[in-house]
């Protein structure tokens, strides 16, 4: 080690010697300036100045202290081992540049590091030729220099780089260099560490800054997605709080149209829409029908809507999608025929939700408001949420009224066949060979296997019904029923009620919802008797129903399609009727698709004995009686009078006088044919007979009643009632009160 007494260095060209003998010969102010330099660096280190400041107030204040041309520093790094240039100053062009890199291991470095020894290089050419040397080193001497002193630094005796003094001119660097610079070098590797060590911290404050950043930014982020889920698991428990509230009111009723009246109420409440309309359809067979209802301020009001099911309106287009559509601004978009109407009402905004359950289309839900700007506050994951809801409600009331009809239908059905159990049907059999009945015979068969409609034409007492039957039981409906109808005994006021049915609550008595005679007999056949007497507002909605196979209940909003083959009959020449303004001729000619004549008893008296032979056979039975003979004389007078009431008047006269007969011989009162004396005497000769004996079946009958309705107490439904010990069906009885003007208590049939 080195040492320089600075005291004896102050005689100006005095000799100094060092410990190791070397003689030192400095200039007379040398350690003055040394000691200045080492002050002023200290000062600098404790100021905190950077390492490029201490080097280059290091150059300039060495100058004239030791002689240099070039001054460079460079530090270990470890693991790695590499010394790396960080600093660099030189009066001239580098080739040695910072940042240049070299391995400790097996270099001339080494040894130094080791040692802390200082290098001296007197010539650098020279040490080229001679030694191994590093590339660095013959970057130096590029650059001209031609001698170096290279000084280890050490900080708390630890080697941490070095510190190159160069020069232009050989043997420039002597030991009194060396040791006049250690110190300075000492200083100049703590301010190194100290730099390295407040590098070290700031790079570890800034990368504490870095991460606190960043853990600021996660929970900022996390706190951001706390406030998210939190409020989206509001949104959720909202959500579903609604849906259940809502599930509750839109399932609390099996009437579809109460559904939708609760459903509007509920979307108006949680979207301030103006407009909430439904159309109802589930295949594309059935004609779309539905509701609408319009909010006004605090009030609410029903109105009609036309439905649209043509193939350019929103209800088709939103079936083939499945999705919904929203238009936000009618003004610029009137894509359906239904926009236009909505525009013409005020409305801005128009929302078409589809309607599906067990994927199957139910309807469209139409929601319309006149603010387009509120269609972005809506909570539209709710509404469709509530749109699934509302097609399940829905399609449960839709299911639970098909039942419920199918149960009604059924119960209805259970009571026509128990009434219809009492009628005796001769169907079977239309008794006749006569050329009027083989003809008829025939067009029953032509139309019978047609749903073609039938008009069946004749008097009173033909067996009009009885070809009705006949052509239901030879059709492909015969497995279903024949409904029959007597248009002239149910009241005009009652009348639309018996064959289209009612809702609850359609008029005054009206408890509960009945289905009509139409409905009743869906894909069997309906027999309209009396046609003829059907009032003109009712000829309308028949009209509609030959027209479109629709109805619609009195009381109901909702068409009902029915697939039912229409048999109409009258004892009125219809055509005479129709044209003398009684009868609708839009209406006739509906009905006139197939009419059939039924010839009276007096054109075809060739079949009065086999008619004899079945109402005997038939009575016979009945009465316990067995009639073998007819009397000639009462054969001759059957077959010469003019039957005014047809075979039901022969049926009556054979019946009356089975009653009345002993043993096997059929005999027949005169007097019944031609009647009482005294009676009828202004009546012309040729007339007295007919007359005189329809006014006496006339008398019988109408007392027959009357004991009939005694003995019952006035009942005519029932087993107990007058209907049933007359063997009449209810509607026949009623029917012919109505002709014997007989007053009677008329009852409410329950189905």
């Amino acid at each position: 080690m080195f040492q320089v007494i600075y005291s004896d260095l102050c005689r100006p060209g005095n000799e100094m010697q060092s410990n190791d003998g070397i003689s030192l010969n400095l200039s007379e102010d040398t350690p003055d300036r040394y000691e200045r330099l080492v002050e002023r660096m200290l000062e600098q280190i404790n100021m905190g100045q950077g390492l490029d400041e201490l080097l280059d107030s290091v150059y300039d204040q060495l100058q004239g202290v030791v002689p240099y041309n070039r001054i460079a520093v460079a530090l270990l790094e470890q693991p790695l081992n590499l010394l790396r240039l960080i600093s660099c100053r030189s009066d001239g062009e580098v080739a040695l540049k910072v940042g240049y890199a070299a391995r400790i291991a097996g270099s001339t470095l080494a040894p130094l590091l080791e040692t802390g020894q200082p290098r001296i290089i007197d010539d650098l050419r020279q040490y080229l030729l001679e030694k191994p040397h590093s590339a660095s080193t013959a970057l130096i001497e590029r650059e001209g220099m031609r001698s170096s002193l290279t000084l280890p630094l050490l900080a708390g005796g630890t080697p941490i780089g070095v510190i190159f003094f160069s020069s232009r001119s050989t043997n420039t660097y002597t030991r009194s260099h060396a040791a006049l610079l250690r110190r300075l070098a000492g200083h100049i590797a703590i301010s190194l560490e100290r730099s390295r060590l407040v590098d070290e911290l700031q790079r570890t404050n800034q990368a504490l800054a870095e991460a606190n950043a960043v853990k600021d930014k996660f929970l900022e982020t996390l706190q951001q997605e706390v406030d998210k889920q939190t409020q989206q698991l509001r949104q959720s428990e909202s959500r579903y709080r609604s849906l259940v509230e809502l599930g509750h009111i839109v399932n609390s009723s099996l009437d579809r149209r109460e559904v939708f009246e609760q459903a509007a109420e509920q979307i108006h409440k949680l979207l301030d829409c103006d407009h909430v309309s439904l159309m109802l359809g589930y295949d594309e067979e059935r004609s779309p029908h539905g509701f609408a209802i319009r909010f006004d301020r605090c009030d609410r009001e029903w109105v009609e809507m036309p439905m649209d099911s043509s193939s350019d309106s929103a209800f088709v287009a939103v079936r083939q999608s499945g999705k919904p559509i929203v238009f936000g601004n009618l003004n610029q978009s009137q894509r359906f025929p239904e926009h236009r109407r909505l525009l013409d009402a005020g409305y801005a905004s128009v929302v078409h939700l589809p309607l599906m359950s067990r994927d199957q289309y139910v309807g469209l839900l139409n929601i319309a408001t006149r603010h387009g700007e509120r269609l972005d506050q809506w909570d539209w994951q709710l509404l469709e949420q509530f749109a699934a809801q509302l097609s399940i409600a829905l399609d449960n009331a839709a299911a639970y009224g098909e039942i419920d009809r199918l149960k009604e239908e059924l119960q209805q059905q259970n009571v026509y066949l128990r009434d219809e159990l009492h009628t005796e049907h001769d169907f079977g059999n239309i008794i006749g060979e006569s050329r009027a009945m083989r003809q008829l015979r025939v067009a029953i068969e032509q139309v019978a296997l047609t749903d073609a409609t039938v008009l069946i034409l004749g008097e009173t007492g033909t067996g009009k019904e009885l070809i009705a039957r006949a052509i239901h039981d030879a059709s492909a409906r015969r497995k279903n029923l024949l409904v029959k109808v007597n248009c002239a005994s149910l009241a005009p006021n009652l009348i639309a009620s018996e064959l289209f049915g009612h809702e609850k609550g359609a008029f005054t008595g009206a408890t509960q919802r009945r289905l009509g005679r139409f409905e009743l007999s869906h894909h069997g056949s309906i027999f309209l008797d009396e046609i003829s007497e059907v009032p003109a507002e009712t000829q309308v909605m028949l009209l509609r129903v030959l027209q479109e196979r629709l109805i619609d209940r009195v009381g109901g909003s909702e068409p009902i399609e029915i697939d039912t083959r229409i048999i109409a009959a009258t004892n009125r020449d219809l055509k005479s009727y129709s044209e003398a303004g009684n009868f609708r001729e839009d209406l006739f000619y509906r009905l006139h698709v197939f009419p059939i004549q039924v010839p009276p008893l007096r054109e075809r008296r060739e079949d009065i004995p086999a008619l004899m032979n079945h109402f005997i056979a038939r009575f016979s039975v009945r009465m316990n009686k067995t009639i073998t003979r007819v009397d000639r004389r009462s054969m001759d007078g059957l077959m010469q009078y003019d039957w005014p009431g047809n075979v039901r008047e022969l049926e009556n006269i054979i019946e009356r006088s089975m009653i009345v007969s002993h043993g096997d011989t059929l005999a027949i009162d005169v007097s019944w044919l031609a009647g009482e004396p005294g009676q009828d005497a202004d009546i012309p000769d040729g007339l007295s007979t007919s007359h005189q004996l329809q006014r006496s079946f006339a008398d019988v009958e109408r007392q027959a009643i009357l004991d009939a309705l005694k003995r019952c107490h006035g009942k005519v439904y029932g087993p107990d009632g007058a209907a049933a010990a007359l063997q009449l069906k209810p509607t026949t009885l009623y029917s012919k009160m109505s002709k014997h003007r007989i007053q009677g208590r008329r009852q409410h049939q329950t189905y």
